[in-house]
């Protein structure tokens, strides 16, 4: 199939418009006196993959076998007969689960787009999730860092009415649900009535299916939020079985007028947490980011074991790259920050020149050169450009350029140049480290995203185990399939098995390869020949169908 369906018809509902048809047909021969002929048959199976060397999901030795796919399940496993509505032959290519990333921010593609969030009823891909069915991802999870919907209801009703093109769960975001209680005068010592009344809101979110609960600790109001009210909360996402994944309070080296170290501490903090809730953790985009101070991937990688020596269920999750994105006030101290914006104290004209200060500080370690515009909804002209360049074609001081974007009523996204690409070559390979994007759902052509959002499954595969042998394989889909899924008790996903969802890539290791770069973006990853989520097919021939297979899924 060369064109992508405009329509974005579903298999299934084409065979039931065919069905129809077909009856209608039957009863029109017998009108005029023909007598009655079969239109179709039963086949053993929907779809037959064929000829293809599996690699399950676990660290299993890869076996060559075909699989048959009934309706959304894989029935059969094994040397099959060629009796099947749809016959792939998948030509020797190596055939894995459909990846799961655990930590996206596609809902808030919907939630920040205002009334453009109506394109993504035209836009194939938009609600085809393109920029993830490409790399090989079948489902997502949304409500990361503490964004997101504070109603899981409100967010999986608008997958389900735009088809979307991939699985969807949701994590019960604790910034914004904070937020929806307390408003902007956000307090930093619950009274224990807050925090009666934000248990009662996250286990209302628990119940409804959220699968776990999530906290951005550098983001506002998150970082206010002290370690008791946390641990807290996540007593209550163990007690409806979900986990508690975290974006640390701090992600950076730098060193604390007492000696002690930001993210170490950070981490401490999240396996602390774990500890005294008994909850399963996951620390999200695990990182170093500037000033380092001589920090090592190995100090974080201690702690982590240290915990899980004594029996905690501690991972985290990391994207391949040396560069980070986030908004544009992520440089400034908490003292600054309300919800993703500036306090309006702040935007006075003695305000500013605090944050001027500020900043200029800041860029004495990460130059304005080492931060890129990726989202500027008050000026489009400048995505895609550096603050330096920005503040050189204004005629004005990188500080002032800075201010100005920070106080807009929609602060800029952006990407920071601000980690250190042999750390994350360190942490990469530990078998309890799961692959991520930590990336968006984006129309093709819209604002200028992190290549991440296009490319991080390939480009691990690619660059990390094909080209530079830094992991095995089966150890890296591991980390992008069974691993996640055990890990947010993901059920029938994340395996190539009977009785399992027919979640499935095909893919070319040849082939497969990230196109998208800090420059051009907007490039669709290749080597997915064929995807399938949920037994329709999404990715025929290397290009998208239209089909869409995706579900709104919710813990059970």
């Amino acid at each position: 199939m060369n064109n992508p369906n405009e329509t974005g018809t579903t298999r299934r509902g084409f065979l039931q418009q065919t069905a129809v048809a077909a009856i209608g047909l039957s009863a029109s021969m017998q009108a005029v006196g023909c007598s009655q002929i079969q239109i179709t048959r039963e086949h053993a199976y929907d779809i037959l993959i064929r000829n293809g060397q599996i690699y399950d999901g676990t660290l299993s030795k890869p076996y060559f076998a075909d699989i048959g796919i009934k309706g959304d399940r894989i029935v059969a496993i094994g040397d099959l007969d060629n009796d099947a509505a749809t016959v792939i032959d998948a030509d020797e290519k190596i055939i894995t689960p459909g990846f799961i990333d655990i930590h996206t921010h596609c809902d808030l593609t919907f939630k920040k787009a205002g009334w453009k969030r109506y394109g993504a009823y035209l836009m194939p891909s938009w609600k085809g999730n393109y920029n993830y069915l490409y790399q090989g991802v079948t489902t997502v999870v949304t409500g990361n860092c503490g964004w997101g919907y504070s109603d899981i209801n409100e967010w999986l009703d608008r997958v389900d009415s735009v088809d979307f093109g991939t699985n969807v769960y949701q994590l019960a975001p604790h910034g914004v649900i904070r937020e929806a209680l307390f408003g902007i005068n956000q307090p930093r010592i619950l009274t224990r009535n807050q925090l009666e009344a934000m248990k009662a809101r996250v286990q209302e979110e628990m119940e409804k299916g959220c699968i776990g609960l999530s906290t951005g600790l550098e983001y506002a109001p998150g970082f206010l939020s002290t370690t008791a009210e946390l641990i807290e909360l996540a007593r209550v996402a163990r007690k409806c079985g979900g986990i508690y994944t975290t974006h640390v309070r701090d992600e950076s080296g730098k060193r604390y007028p007492d000696g002690r170290i930001g993210v170490i501490e950070a981490v401490k903090e999240a396996i602390e947490i774990g500890r005294q809730a008994e909850v399963p953790v996951e620390i999200s985009h695990l990182k170093i980011s500037a000033p380092f101070e001589n920090v090592s991937a190995n100090q974080l990688l201690d702690l982590i074991e240290q915990a899980r020596m004594e029996g905690m269920d501690i991972t985290a999750d990391q994207y391949p790259y040396d560069l980070s994105s986030t908004t544009l006030t992520y440089l400034l101290p908490n003292q600054y920050l309300a919800g993703s914006g500036i306090l309006e104290r702040f935007k006075t004209r003695d305000g500013k020149q605090q944050i001027r200060n500020e900043i200029a500080r800041v860029f004495t370690y990460l130059g304005p050169e080492k931060t890129y515009i990726t989202f500027y909804p008050e000026n489009s002209a400048y995505e895609g450009k550096t603050i330096a360049e920005i503040a050189e074609m204004e005629g004005r001081a990188p500080e002032e350029s800075y201010v100005d974007m920070v106080c807009e009523d929609t602060v800029p996204l952006a990407i920071f140049y601000a980690q250190s690409l042999k750390i994350v070559e360190d942490l990469m390979p530990k078998d309890y480290i799961i692959t991520a994007s930590d990336g968006w759902t984006i129309p093709k052509g819209m604002t200028m995203p992190h290549p991440r959002i296009y490319g991080t499954f390939p480009k691990k595969l690619k660059e990390y185990v094909i080209n530079r042998k830094l992991m095995d394989l089966r150890q890296a889909i591991r980390s992008m399939t069974s691993l996640p899924a055990e890990k947010f008790n993901i059920k029938a996903r994340g395996k190539i098995a009977v009785n399992h969802y027919a979640d499935i890539a095909v893919m070319d290791l040849q082939k497969v390869t990230d196109h998208a770069t800090v420059a051009s973006p907007h490039q669709y990853s290749e080597g997915i020949t064929h995807l399938l989520v949920n037994g329709e097919l999404s990715i025929e021939d290397g290009v998208a169908t239209g089909i869409r297979g995706g579900r709104a899924l919710r813990r059970g």
